[in-house]
């Protein structure tokens, strides 16, 4: 009986306990002082082919019309972009291609719509286009 105990307890201390597995090996750490790296800077958009659209949407007696919805259309694309008129009846449409033509709707309830068209022949930087919108005539 004796005998019957010792695997017992030598089953408990040896097999039993704790395993200890290797680490993993480290990875090296870059050395930025080596001639080999190179920098990942992202080069800057060519800005050169790009403007600004601004103007102002009034109505037939000179007064700016706040809220007007204008309607960006892209002529090669088809998308259309929309700004909601500030308090001074301003707009802005950033960055558009010199390279492509727009078409420029205004929507405002009680007024007529109005349109206009910014050609790629037009080479003005920022462009401007102001537009007039006249109230509805009553049926």
């Amino acid at each position: 009986m004796r005998f019957a105990k010792v695997p017992v307890v030598l089953l408990l201390l040896g097999w039993g306990g704790t395993r200890a597995y290797p680490q993993a090996t480290p990875t090296p750490a870059p050395n930025y002082n080596s001639t080999t790296v190179t920098p990942r800077i992202n080069p800057k958009a060519d800005k050169s082919r790009l403007r600004d659209l601004k103007g102002a949407v009034k109505d037939e007696s000179d007064n700016p019309v706040e809220g007007a919805i204008v309607k960006l259309k892209n002529g090669k694309t088809g998308k259309v972009v929309e700004f909601i008129t500030k308090k001074d009846g301003t707009y802005l449409f950033y960055d558009l291609s010199m390279d492509i033509d727009y078409d420029l709707t205004v929507i405002r309830e009680g007024f007529d719509d109005g349109k206009k068209t910014l050609s790629k022949f037009d080479t003005r930087k920022p462009a401007t286009l102001n537009l007039l919108i006249e109230h509805k005539k009553p049926a």
